[in-house]
């Protein structure tokens, strides 16, 4: 029993981590359906990149809008993996479940960047996006410079 649960977290970290590395440049994989980025992930890009020019009271607004999501994604996670789940654990349908919960974050961190940023900002950051899945190889099966790319498809907006 309790080494089921130490194998359910350490699956958790590692997908965790997949999800990470594919909103890295140069992560794992690129595509347009799935993966996606963190509300820490896209909060530290527009506080930090220059080229968003988004301002202090636009920072205060996307860490209120933001903040959220993230406590809601952390919790997400949490009970995605602590349920005792009697026996195997199908792995391939917990896959399935997160693309879905990756999904359904990926447009709340839409709507709420948008009560935050003006149109402008938001091209600019979608487009930075898919210039980082370009340069990861968007294609199935193209990988990034690290390689990858027989797994399933990764992505931002």
């Amino acid at each position: 029993m309790r080494i089921r649960k130490m194998a359910l977290w350490i699956v958790a970290i590692c997908l965790s981590s997949a999800v990470a590395l594919e909103a890295q440049p140069g992560g794992r994989r690129g595509g347009t359906s799935g993966g996606g980025v963190t509300p820490e992930q896209i909060f530290g890009l527009l506080a930090f990149d220059e080229k968003f020019k988004v301002t202090d009271k636009q920072v205060l607004a996307l860490r209120e809008v933001l903040g959220p999501l993230y406590v809601e994604q952390r919790q997400m996670m949490a009970e995605m993996f602590s349920r005792d789940r009697g026996g195997e654990t199908d792995f391939r349908a917990l896959r399935e479940k997160m693309r879905e919960q990756q999904s359904k974050m990926r447009e709340k961190m839409m709507a709420a960047l948008a009560t935050a940023l003006d149109a402008e900002q938001i091209e600019a950051l979608k487009a930075h996006l898919q210039q980082g899945q370009r340069q990861r190889g968007g294609s199935r099966g193209g990988g990034g410079p690290r390689g990858g790319g027989d797994g399933p498809q990764g992505g931002g907006f």
